[in-house]
């Protein structure tokens, strides 16, 4: 079994332990070692199972061939972390839940994590320390960088390319062949219908009316 320790103690942290646990009653694929975080009082909210390791991450484990999980969601603060893991020589673990769907021809990278029920279709590339949280779905010959985060039930079709440190939010999507840039946030039920560059919180302001009846007794 690999060896492996996640970064973080919050929601995030808790569902991937509760994944490992579910994949290794079918693959023994991970020993969780326990949870490095700057919050033991998270750790305790979320009564993890795993040892609470405390807030620094030791050289040791380097000769451990110890793997890292990252265990949260902020952008900004994974692209800072993996940086400074990645010098001081740690690796990263790869996490596919197997209730996913992955099409022979697509690739992973390390440091992604890829939740329950998402699908990846054919010859679709995912570079490092992606994060699909559940019900992603992959279009075909989809190309998606480094540090991003899709959150539940995120579509992209065929053809979409995807750049660094985007987080895209719940239920958003795009049509087929889109280019999104680097650094951009896609907010709720957003549908990206034309490419988009970078630095961006991409939304829409839209007018709603609601029409009701009453009845008069």
């Amino acid at each position: 079994m690999k060896k492996v320790i996640i970064m973080g103690s919050g929601a995030h942290a808790a569902e991937i332990e509760q994944y490992i646990i579910e994949n290794n009653s079918f693959l023994n694929e991970f020993e969780l070692l326990g949870f490095i975080s700057d919050s033991e009082e998270l750790y305790n909210k979320y009564k993890l199972r795993a040892p609470y390791l405390g807030d620094t991450l030791n050289e040791k484990y380097i000769n451990e061939n110890v793997e890292i999980i990252l265990g949260f969601s902020n952008v900004k603060g994974r692209f800072k972390l993996i940086n400074q893991l990645t010098k001081r020589g740690f690796k990263f673990a790869k996490f596919v839940h197997h209730t996913s769907s992955i099409f022979p021809t697509a690739t992973i990278d390390e440091g992604c994590i890829i939740c329950p029920y998402c699908q990846i279709g054919p010859n679709v590339v995912i570079h490092k320390f992606n994060t699909l949280n559940n019900k992603v779905n992959i279009g075909h010959d989809t190309t998606i960088g480094t540090n991003n985060i899709f959150c539940p039930n995120v579509g992209l079709s065929g053809n979409t390319k995807i750049g660094d440190n985007n987080f895209f939010s719940i239920n958003s999507a795009t049509i087929p062949n889109i280019q999104v840039g680097n650094s951009n946030i896609i907010a709720p039920n957003m549908v990206i219908e034309k490419n988009l560059k970078s630095d961006t919180t991409f939304f829409h302001r839209f007018k709603e009316t609601v029409l009701f009846t009453t009845n008069e007794i």
